[in-house]
């Protein structure tokens, strides 16, 4: 995750058409055959250790890939990354900060293709920053962070668990996300209502043991993080087990999202940047519970697993 001042460009993105199963008015028996149909263009997305998400891309012909990070604003290219695709940086004298407080000035620049499965996306303006971090641990070597910016302009929606991302190059679809929304509600999902706070992070409502909060939601993140007051204030057991750069663990009695209760929830806590607020959402939870981000249509999807699909009406 990370906090920028966003800079709006001129993005354009052509999808091939994808073959669709010819079953007429038949109802989609999954999310792809659904999205297919309204004119979404798929990608696959794979997960490497860290429980990042990331696709396979090619920047100006140039195969890369990226992390889909929903907790950045803006499309994010690594300053290594930039000098290797050739791209023509200018610096800025604005910063870019951290979920743990770490403050950088940042460079802008304009990538012509980025390619993402079917879809071409053409003239993405990014910010380029020292990302290097994100591929101390892991591999494959990632490139950058796939934002917001293009996921909310192009109607995106990510299915973590099924580890898909869909592009509309028509933009969001209120008419997709409503059928999306019928389609997973008939399927024991609790939709979740999203918006975009002030400073481009997608939100959430949320309760610590009925304390409401708000959470941003973070693909980016392999794991979901609380600020140490907000839950201390919140009544969470606080553990003093230390387990990833100087975070802890609580232990939530009751963690409910926008609706959806989860008990006996366990979360990373520590120090974390002001503008992350109460703290984020991560992907262990969103996959865990089959989450589905739809950007375009402002809602995030969670079923627990030991949901059951409601049976049909005879």
């Amino acid at each position: 995750m990370r906090a920028f001042t966003v800079r709006l460009g001129i993005t354009g993105v052509v999808c091939l058409a994808t073959s669709v199963s010819p079953a007429g008015g038949a109802a989609p028996a999954a999310v792809k055959t659904l999205l297919e149909r309204e004119g979404f263009g798929g990608s696959p997305l794979h997960r490497r250790f860290g429980n990042h998400l990331f696709v396979d891309t090619l920047i100006n012909r140039s195969p890369t890939g990226l992390m889909i990070d929903s907790g950045c604003p803006i499309t994010l290219i690594d300053r290594s990354s930039a000098k290797r695709l050739g791209l023509q940086v200018t610096e800025t004298r604005r910063f870019v900060g951290s979920v743990t407080g770490h403050v950088e000035r940042y460079g802008v620049s304009t990538i012509s293709t980025l390619v993402m499965g079917n879809c071409t996306f053409q003239n993405v303006p990014v910010e380029v920053a020292n990302e290097g971090q994100i591929n101390l641990i892991a591999r494959p070597h990632l490139d950058g962070l796939f934002g917001v910016h293009e996921m909310a302009k192009f109607g995106m929606i990510i299915d973590c668990a099924r580890q898909m991302i869909y592009v509309n190059p028509k933009g969001p679809s209120a008419s997709a996300s409503l059928k999306l929304g019928q389609f997973l509600a008939a399927r024991g999902f609790t939709r979740i209502s999203m918006r975009l706070n002030s400073q481009h992070h997608l939100e959430i409502d949320a309760k610590l043991n009925s304390h409401p909060i708000r959470l941003l939601v973070d693909t980016g993140s392999g794991f979901s993080l609380i600020s140490s007051p907000i839950a201390v204030e919140s009544g969470a057991s606080m553990s003093h087990q230390f387990f990833h750069r100087g975070t802890g663990i609580a232990h939530i009695g009751e963690l409910n999202l926008g609706g959806l209760v989860l008990n006996n929830a366990e979360v990373a806590t520590g120090n974390v940047a002001k503008f992350v607020g109460a703290g984020i959402l991560g992907e262990e939870y969103l996959s865990w519970n089959f989450g589905i981000v739809d950007v375009g249509g402002m809602n995030l999807y969670l079923r627990t697993p030991e949901s059951k699909t409601p049976a049909k009406k005879r």
